[in-house]
């Protein structure tokens, strides 16, 4: 987990980790084995991880990666 205040860099960290991720997924014919991981980035509010979901697939998608936004609206009763 990493906190810091806005603009301190922590979707870089992220970004860092997750191509960490990749190499140690990387085929000899450069190739990732993307059946074998899942990486999960949790964001506090639905128009940032849209934000960090089109900043991702940007930079993710020249090594052949596909990110995706998973969200779930959760309606509380009272009971």
């Amino acid at each position: 987990m990493v906190c810091a205040p806005t603009g301190a860099g922590k979707t870089n960290i992220a970004l860092l980790s997750i191509l960490q991720v990749l190499g140690d997924y990387r085929k000899t014919n450069g190739k990732f084995d993307t059946r074998n991981f899942k990486i999960v980035y949790i964001a506090p509010m639905k128009a940032l991880v849209t934000e960090i979901v089109g900043n991702f697939q940007r930079r993710l998608n020249a090594f052949g990666i596909t990110v995706r936004e998973l969200t779930g609206d959760v309606h509380l009763t009272k009971a």
